[in-house]
């Protein structure tokens, strides 16, 4: 498994660079922190989202079969940055469309 070459700590890192697959609903576009070497699921330290487009982001850090609410929003052209969130996934529902950018790590 591969590491950063400066210590024996792996490093994960996930990004996606998409637009907001379906008609508001969280289930059509979840994302799954698969690290981008090794093909394998871990947990973020930090994330990082970039609203591309002109219309807002909703976002939920928790299974949207487990409730219904909102856990944040990302207006057009705003990102947000959240450190030491410890997840392994996120749903993200918006306009169909909306573009985005997306760190994990």
């Amino acid at each position: 498994m591969p590491g950063t070459g400066n210590t024996s700590i792996r490093s994960w890192n996930f990004f996606a660079d998409a637009t907001i697959a379906g008609a508001g609903a969280y289930t059509d576009t979840p994302l799954l922190f698969i690290d981008d070497d090794s093909g394998i699921q871990f947990t973020s330290h930090t994330i990082q989202l970039v609203n591309d487009g002109g219309s807002d982001i909703f976002f939920r850090v928790v299974d949207p079969a487990l409730g219904a609410a909102d856990h944040g929003r990302i207006k057009a052209g705003e990102s947000l940055t959240q450190d030491f969130r410890r997840l392994k996934n996120i749903w993200l529902r918006g306009t169909p469309g909306t573009a985005f950018r997306f760190w994990a790590w």
